[in-house]
C-alpha cells in the first residue's frame, strides 16, 4: 500500500490535511501599538496648556512633567489601551507630585528660616554660656585626652593622622575619644 497521501486524497481533503500541520498565523496584537509623534503632536500641546491653566505651573515644569508622562506610555506601549485617557490622568497626577513637593520645599525653607532667625536674633548670651561650659569640660579631662580631642575635632584631623600625630593606633585613637567625648559630656551634665 502506497503512503502517497496525494494519490490517495483529493485536492480539497489534501488541504485540509496540510493545513492540520502547518502553523498557526501570527495574530495582529490585540492593542494597537502607539507611535510617539502622533502623541506627541496630538497631545503635548494641550497637557501643557492644562498644566499651565490648571495648576500655575511654568512652561518647562509642564514640559518635564509632560516628557516624563510620554516615556512612561512608551514604556507600557502594549498595556495601554487608551493613551488619551491615560496621558491626561498621569499628566495630572505628576503636575499634582511637583505642586507636592514645591509645597514642601517651601516648608522646610520657611522652618529652617525660621531657625535661622531664631539662631541670629540674640546668640550672645546662649552662645557664651555654651562655650564656657565645653571649655570648663574640655579642661577637666586629661592631657592625652585633650590633645587627641583637639587633633580630631578642633583641628578636624582624620582618625589616620590624628593616631600619627598622637603616636597611638587608630583603634587606640578611637577608643580614647570615645571615652574622653563620654566623660566631657558626664562633665556637661553636672
Amino acid at each position: 500500500m502506497s503512503r502517497n497521501f496525494d494519490e490517495i486524497l483529493l485536492d480539497d481533503e489534501r488541504q485540509a490535511q496540510r493545513s492540520r500541520f502547518a502553523p498557526a498565523p501570527l495574530q495582529a496584537p490585540a492593542r494597537p501599538i502607539w507611535n510617539w509623534e502622533e502623541l506627541n503632536a496630538k497631545f503635548r500641546p494641550r497637557l501643557i496648556a492644562a498644566g499651565v491653566i490648571r495648576f500655575g505651573l511654568s512652561q518647562d515644569e509642564c514640559e518635564d512633567a509632560a516628557q516624563t508622562v510620554f516615556l512612561k506610555v512608551l514604556a507600557m506601549n502594549p498595556r495601554v489601551r487608551d493613551p488619551k485617557a491615560y496621558l491626561r490622568a498621569a499628566f495630572l497626577n505628576q503636575c499634582a507630585n511637583l505642586i507636592d513637593a514645591r509645597e514642601r520645599r517651601r516648608g522646610r525653607e520657611l522652618e529652617m528660616t525660621d531657625h535661622i532667625a531664631a539662631t541670629y536674633a540674640d546668640p550672645a548670651p546662649g552662645r557664651a554660656s555654651t562655650v564656657s561650659a565645653v571649655t570648663s569640660a574640655y579642661r577637666q579631662v586629661d592631657p592625652k585626652c585633650r590633645e587627641v580631642i583637639k587633633a580630631y575635632c578642633v583641628d578636624d584631623m582624620t582618625l589616620a593622622e590624628t593616631a600619627d600625630r598622637s603616636g597611638y593606633s587608630p583603634k587606640t585613637v578611637w577608643k580614647r575619644i570615645q571615652v574622653c567625648l563620654k566623660r566631657m559630656r558626664a562633665c556637661l551634665a553636672s
